[in-house]
């Protein structure tokens, strides 16, 4: 499967690149509960993903980071929690209804 290397994010192009902990200043601290698996730069229009993460784990982060970036975009100051249980739920919908994405991303011919 073949990693996003650009996202497009209410309308603006998002690099995403997936890089090792020591590249983007993320933490390794275990006792921390959130190790930091990803990073975002809304200003820059970058997303940083840490490499490493079974896919499952990564697919979750890059949702989280766009949520993050969406959300300050908008506005909407969600706090961490609510980006973390938003993505982690919004990314099991879309695993278990493939029908509902391309529902959802079909354009009026």
């Amino acid at each position: 499967m073949k990693r996003p290397a650009r996202i497009r994010i209410l309308g603006k192009p998002f690099k995403v690149e997936f890089v090792p902990i020591e590249h983007i200043g993320l933490r390794d601290n275990a006792e921390d509960n959130d190790p930091g698996m990803g990073r975002t730069s809304p200003e820059r229009q970058e997303i940083f993903i840490r490499s490493g993460q079974p896919l499952e784990s990564e697919q979750d982060t890059v949702l989280h980071e766009v949520i993050h970036c969406v959300d300050e975009t908008l506005g909407t100051s969600m706090n961490e929690y609510q980006v973390t249980i938003l993505a982690t739920g919004l990314l099991a919908v879309m695993k278990d209804n493939q029908n509902l994405l391309r529902y959802l991303s079909a354009r009026k011919e």
